[in-house]
């Protein structure tokens, strides 16, 4: 069996850097120009890595005071109510993301004030021909060990447009909260599921994010079969699953939520019986920090310690992603670039 030990170790120290890329990231967005305007929503489009930075904000603002919608686009066409009034933040690590080349391409068609999150490419060549606002992301990294600095950065630019979902303490917890969480964790919880061959992720509210995210970074780093269930949601079907004695060779992993958070609260205690009645595995993640935004980062940045060990441990290489170009190929083809 191959460890591909040079890329293991890679991944891991670019995600060792999630602290700093917090720091760098919130700077970066907040020093970005105002457009002085009061919006009337805010659109983040963006696909994968990219995308799932949207997916955070959106999380944060529904869980903050803001007085206007947050929604995440991940596709090629913006809404048909998003008008002029409307900021638009097209993130794409690359700058080369048809989808969101697409979206900004509209944005600006409409007269829609747009910010760019990306690291270059065609993205950058277009919002500095329109005169937009350009977060710049470091070049050094994959897009999935670029969370912390994508979803920084977006924090900080649409605080830099008044539009608040996070103060500078918050921020500042999130680092020190990120810089207790070791590779050591990521290691133990993947020795513990090296040997299963499908991962059920679950989380409820807020924490549905991290089911999902966890999903995508099992999927990309160590090529596993992995299926997130989103509480309460998943309560009224995919829960009708574990009636049946199902497959043994299974990790459960399920995040326990605040005891504020009274329905998911109930739901997690319910599931963790029902998961132990299948007889696998069950691994229960407690996001640590004192607010929102530490723990949704500190229990992404477990998540990629703990799928790259999984990869290590399973012989596969956790930087290779190739297939995904087979897709960029058949756009190419189509013209669609």
């Amino acid at each position: 069996m191959v460890d591909f030990i040079k890329e293991v170790e890679e991944m891991l120290s670019l995600y060792d850097t999630f602290p700093k890329q917090i720091q760098e990231g919130y700077k970066k967005g907040i020093e970005i120009k105002s457009f002085n305007k009061k919006f009337k929503g805010v659109i983040l489009s963006g696909m994968g890595g990219s995308g799932v930075t949207g997916d955070y904000i959106r999380v944060l603002g529904l869980n903050s005071k803001i007085d206007i919608p947050i929604e995440v686009v991940k596709g090629d066409t913006l809404p048909s109510w998003v008008n002029k009034d409307y900021l638009v933040v097209a993130i794409s690590y690359s700058g080369n993301t048809h989808e969101t080349l697409s979206c900004a391409r509209q944005a600006y068609s409409i007269g829609a004030n747009v910010i760019a999150i990306t690291s270059g490419g065609k993205l950058e060549e277009l919002a500095k021909k329109n005169g937009s606002p350009i977060v710049s992301i470091n070049k050094n990294y994959y897009p999935r060990t670029a969370i912390a600095e994508l979803v920084s950065s977006a924090l900080g630019a649409l605080k830099a447009q008044n539009i608040n979902l996070i103060n500078d303490n918050e921020i500042n917890e999130a680092i020190e909260t990120l810089k207790g969480t070791s590779r050591g964790e990521g290691l133990n919880i993947a020795s513990n599921i090296s040997d299963k061959n499908l991962y059920i992720i679950s989380g409820c509210g807020p924490y549905e994010l991290l089911a999902n995210r966890w999903r995508q970074e099992f999927s990309e780093n160590a090529k596993a079969l992995a299926k997130s269930e989103l509480y309460p949601e998943s309560a009224h079907n995919d829960i009708v699953v574990w009636q049946l004695d199902q497959m043994k060779n299974t990790a459960f992993i399920l995040f326990v939520p605040d005891e504020k958070e009274k329905l998911c609260f109930i739901l997690a205690n319910l599931l963790e019986k029902i998961y132990e009645k299948q007889g696998s595995t069950l691994i229960k993640i407690n996001p640590r920090g004192n607010n929102l935004f530490s723990k949704l980062i500190q229990s992404t940045l477990l998540a990629g310690y703990v799928s790259v060990y999984l990869a290590k441990l399973k012989g596969i290489n956790p930087t290779d992603t190739s297939i995904t170009g087979e897709y960029k190929k058949s756009l190419e083809k189509a013209n669609l670039n």
